[in-house]
């Protein structure tokens, strides 16, 4: 019997999904559990399996097409269900829909999908006689938003327009971490931690230290949280996620950095969860690594707040009545005013600074 192929709800909110790519052809054999195809949520793009084993066959969707929850795109044919194979050219449903509207012959249509495969922009340049080739500067003309883009600028703005922020800067001596990091670099510490790790593991402690700033904005009104949950921004190609780490105050340094690495590492080559973006009160943005030295961050709804932090670099400081040259940090606090006020996160701002100089 036929298994219907449909598109997964990721998360509780989620209407519909972008499919990315199929990762088997129609007509080929899968297994139950193999990657099957790829699918872009709200904030990551996700393998999503074959539900049973048999051939892929009947696909309706192709790569770029917006599914509702629930749709059925292709099915999973038993063996001796499965149709023999025709040796047709491959081609997306769409290009195939479109090849017979505009009289295409696809045998005659060189496709730039994967395997050759012919998609439905190589259909109208042939229709139009025109080159499938890309424009030799990608930065003329209309870029289509990404989904991950236009979702980030829709909460992005949601948070500006609801959520009263106001900011707070400070800066830190990072000598005592530089001392540190540079003692656990000779003893060979692996993964070696970052100036971020420490930064992590600053603001989770003062984090639990501040059960204010731990807590979200609801309908039903602000919700103080027992497990620190610390999101870590990390950009992509197409935006920014802010994945997850789990009690992070209860992590050691070396186990902050390991789980900072993974969560960066698995953002980037698209193999996070929904679940791993999902909860926590707070976010660190740290654009340091470019040679900002300092910025306001924009919340990530409904967390109570976002740390920005900037660069680290000497800079002339007063010490007593003379001055000297420190490693100096900015960090700058948006936060949301309708969960804590200016005191509460200047006391924040405080504990994060007395545990980066005194680690």
């Amino acid at each position: 019997m036929a298994v219907d192929v449909i598109m997964p709800a990721m998360g509780a909110t989620q209407e519909t999904g972008r499919l990315v790519r199929w990762l088997k052809q129609e007509g080929a054999s899968v297994v139950e559990g193999e990657a099957l195809m790829e699918v872009e949520t709200d904030k990551s793009v996700v393998e999503v399996e074959a539900p049973a084993s048999g051939v892929l066959a009947r696909v309706a969707a192709s790569p770029g097409d917006d599914v509702p929850v629930g749709r059925t795109i292709a099915l999973i044919l038993r063996p001796d269900e499965a149709p023999s194979p025709s040796g047709r050219k491959p081609a997306s449903p769409a290009a195939r829909r479109l090849a017979v509207e505009k009289g295409v012959d696809l045998a005659r249509v060189t496709g730039a999908g994967p395997e050759g495969a012919v998609l439905a922009r190589d259909v109208l340049s042939a229709a139009s006689g025109a080159s499938t080739a890309v424009p030799s500067d990608p930065a003329v003309g209309s870029v289509p938003f990404h989904r991950m883009r236009r979702v980030i600028g829709e909460r992005m703005a949601r948070s500006k327009q609801t959520a009263p922020h106001f900011y707070l800067d400070m800066d830190v001596d990072m000598t005592a971490v530089e001392v540190r990091r540079s003692a656990l670099q000779q003893q060979g510490v692996r993964p070696s931690p970052s100036i971020n790790d420490f930064v992590l593991g600053a603001v989770s402690r003062a984090l639990s230290e501040s059960p204010a700033m731990n807590a979200v904005w609801t309908d039903r009104g602000v919700e103080r949280f027992a497990e620190v949950d610390l999101g870590v921004a990390v950009a992509l190609e197409d935006g920014l996620v802010a994945p997850v780490i789990r009690n992070a105050d209860r992590l050691g340094l070396h186990e902050l950095a390991r789980r900072s690495r993974e969560l960066a590492s698995r953002a980037r080559s698209g193999k996070l969860a929904p679940a791993d973006c999902e909860g926590g009160a707070f976010t660190v943005s740290n654009l340091g690594m470019f040679g900002v030295d300092s910025f306001a961050a924009i919340i990530n709804p409904p967390q109570s707040g976002i740390l920005a932090v900037g660069r680290v670099a000497p800079r002339v400081v007063p010490r007593g009545e003379d001055i000297a040259v420190r490693p100096m940090m900015t960090m700058t606090l948006s936060a949301d005013h309708r969960v804590v006020d200016g005191a509460i996160g200047a006391r924040f701002l405080q504990r994060v600074k007395q545990h980066l100089e005194e680690p």
